[in-house]
């Protein structure tokens, strides 16, 4: 096994929402197109993603009143560690990664049960690439995550 080396870091849980565009770009009657909101969470050293392996743990949730994020997860994923990591892992994103991949969890969730009895929630668990050189996440796949996690935005 190869050691890893120690990596600093700030633990919490950080909450906020994410602002994200579907690639269609359809205008409405006064030529706006729509900018849809998902709640995001970046749990950080927390005791049970740290019992799995994880040391960071995204959730990214769409709920009824938006069209779901599958089709731009890795734009979010790619936009929320350029944001984030550098500051909680103290990394630059333009030098090599400090955070292992398998060490990184993210969680798709898309919680179409909050207005409605009816319709299932879809909760996955998406692994995804890391390309080092361009600095964006490609390849995304899915597996059906039994975990949900309640995230709720902040107010700023």
């Amino acid at each position: 096994m190869k050691e890893e080396k120690s990596i600093f870091f700030h633990p919490g849980i950080y909450k906020f929402q994410w602002p994200y565009i579907m690639n269609n770009f359809v205008t409405d009657d006064q030529g706006e197109v729509r900018v849809y909101n998902c709640n995001v969470e970046i749990r950080v050293g927390q005791e049970d993603d740290m019992n799995d392996g994880k040391l960071v743990t995204v959730v990214i949730s769409g709920t009824a009143a938006t069209p779901g994020v599958q089709p731009v997860i890795t734009d979010i994923a790619t936009k929320v560690r350029l944001s984030f990591f550098d500051s909680i892992f103290i990394e630059k994103h333009w030098e090599k990664s400090i955070v292992p991949e398998h060490r990184i969890r993210w969680i798709e969730q898309n919680l179409f049960s909050l207005n409605s009895n009816t319709v299932e929630d879809e909760i996955f668990e998406v692994t995804m690439n890391w390309d080092e050189k361009r600095h964006i996440y490609t390849s995304p796949s899915w597996t059906t995550s039994k975990v949900k996690y309640m995230v709720t935005s902040r107010d700023n």
